[in-house]
């Protein structure tokens, strides 16, 4: 069912690890990709390396769909459109808590410290929500 809110569902599914952000390639294909994300003053903030596939799918085509992992019994579905911003000098992952408080315990798993995501992921994609639907 599509939503009246394109925010409506959006904070219970702020706590997720990861979303899946939807794209489109030059060719026009759908590209989709798992990140990290926060949900911070009703936008979905998301860090890339700043070449990557997406990064260069956003600057030519900035509309997005996202959607999140749902339960075994898909009790909890939630798919978001909406259009992305990219900043390549925009403020760090480092400085929105919301981020290094769900992300930061992971940083060395995957390689990283607080200065090296940084550095890394020095693309600042967010999102604004333009419509939602799900259950």
């Amino acid at each position: 069912m599509t939503t009246n809110s394109p925010l409506e569902g959006l904070s219970e599914k702020a706590e997720d690890r990861v979303l899946w952000l939807g794209t489109v390639t030059p060719s026009k294909r759908p590209a989709l990709r798992p990140v990290w994300f926060v949900y911070v003053d009703e936008k979905l903030v998301v860090f890339s390396e700043p070449h990557a596939a997406k990064v260069r799918h956003l600057r030519a085509n900035p509309e997005v769909v996202v959607t999140f992992h749902t339960d075994p019994s898909a009790g909890h579905i939630r798919v978001v459109s909406g259009r992305a911003e990219v900043s390549l000098d925009g403020p760090p992952a480092s400085s929105i808590p919301e981020f290094l408080d769900k992300y930061e315990d992971l940083y060395p798993v995957a390689g990283y410290t607080r200065h090296s995501f940084d550095t890394a992921l020095s693309a600042r994609i967010t999102i604004t929500p333009t419509r939602s639907w799900g259950w």
